[in-house]
């Protein structure tokens, strides 16, 4: 296989450092074959950009790498040569090929610029001086604003009280009694004085509270005698007021 390449630097103007500069390498390729780019590696002052490109044009094949330098002067570099790849699998490399190119500096060059040198250290960079009147003024626009509305808020008056409990009217135990209820008040009495132990002992009932409870239940389920109704209600009415319950 025949195959001619031409180096070419593709630039309308004279690069510059940081300007992209496309080196072209361009091959004949014969019926049946296609180009792929050789991998390149570059150190030092010129660097690739990107990728290379691969361009066809009939039977003519364009790879171009994307360089740039970043000083300026005379660079050369190797363009590597594309990689011709057959039907078969066989590839055929072309070498490689110097090139040189010119790059100008981005800074002026004229002796009447000279003066551009680094410069000395500033100096410190003292702060103006501090003022409270804006947090002042915004304090007293806000004590503005909001007076009016604490004095509407203060208008509504203190809340009102709340309503008297109303008291509990006592139970009518003895008329219950009289009218042969005993079970109804042995029941009530026994709610009662187990509500008022509870109140005063945080739920734990001493053995005499415990025994009228008892005595309470058993003359309700077995049917006392009137007489006992009475006097199991005077003791655990007795034994209510001294837990706090108040009057049955």
């Amino acid at each position: 296989m025949t195959a001619l390449f031409v180096l070419l630097l593709v630039q309308a103007r004279q690069p510059t450092v940081g300007d992209t500069i496309w080196a072209l390498r361009r091959v004949t390729v014969p019926a049946g074959r296609s180009v792929r780019a050789a991998p390149w590696e570059l150190t030092g002052d010129v660097e690739l950009l990107g990728r290379p490109r691969i361009v066809t044009s009939g039977t003519t094949a364009e790879v171009g790498y994307p360089l740039v330098a970043w000083t300026p002067g005379r660079h050369t570099v190797s363009v590597p040569g594309p990689l011709v790849l057959s039907a078969d699998g066989s590839v055929d490399s072309l070498p490689a090929a110097d090139t040189t190119f010119i790059v100008s500096s981005v800074l002026p060059t004229s002796a009447a610029d000279t003066s551009l040198r680094p410069q000395p250290q500033a100096g410190i960079v003292h702060r103006r001086t501090v003022t409270w009147g804006p947090a002042i003024a915004l304090a007293g626009l806000a004590l503005i604003l909001l007076a009016p509305l604490h004095w509407w808020w203060r208008r509504r008056g203190r809340p009102a009280p709340p309503p008297d409990v109303v008291a509990v009217p006592p139970l009518p135990l003895a008329r219950w009694a009289e009218a042969g209820e005993s079970r109804t008040v042995l029941g009530a009495v026994a709610a009662r004085l187990r509500a008022a132990s509870a109140r005063s002992a945080g739920g734990v009932q001493p053995a005499e509270v415990e025994h009228t409870l008892r005595a309470l239940d058993d003359a309700r389920f077995a049917g006392a005698s009137p007489a006992d109704v009475a006097e199991l209600t005077a003791r655990a009415t007795a034994l209510t007021s001294m837990l706090g319950g108040g009057a049955t």
